[in-house]
């Protein structure tokens, strides 16, 4: 009997997946109740804490979870073309940062 084992995961790596899951979701109901004024305030904050150097998980998952919110307010808006590309480099940008820890 063969095993595939494309189709196995680590449990250690789904408990972290589904972590993250869990804290982005609830970040991002927390950005969705903010105004755009304290939308950008906490993007600012993030920005301020990558331009510092002290990038970690939780730094790279605020950033893209800002990114998201961001471009479902656009969305919204009917802005959102230019914005995706954005938002789809920065999170492929992150994603690789994140690949480090």
């Amino acid at each position: 009997m063969t095993a595939d084992n494309s189709k196995i995961i680590s449990l250690k790596n789904w408990k972290e997946a589904a972590l993250e899951l869990r804290e982005e979701t609830s970040f991002l109901n927390y950005l969705k109740a903010l105004s755009f004024h304290d939308l950008m305030n906490e993007a600012e904050s993030a920005r301020n804490e990558l331009n510092s150097g002290s990038i970690n998980k939780e730094v790279t998952l605020k950033s893209k979870t800002i990114l998201k919110e961001f471009s479902n307010r656009l969305k919204a808006d009917g802005l959102s073309a230019g914005i995706i590309s954005i938002t789809e480099s920065a999170e492929k940008k992150l994603s690789k940062l994140k690949s480090f820890f």
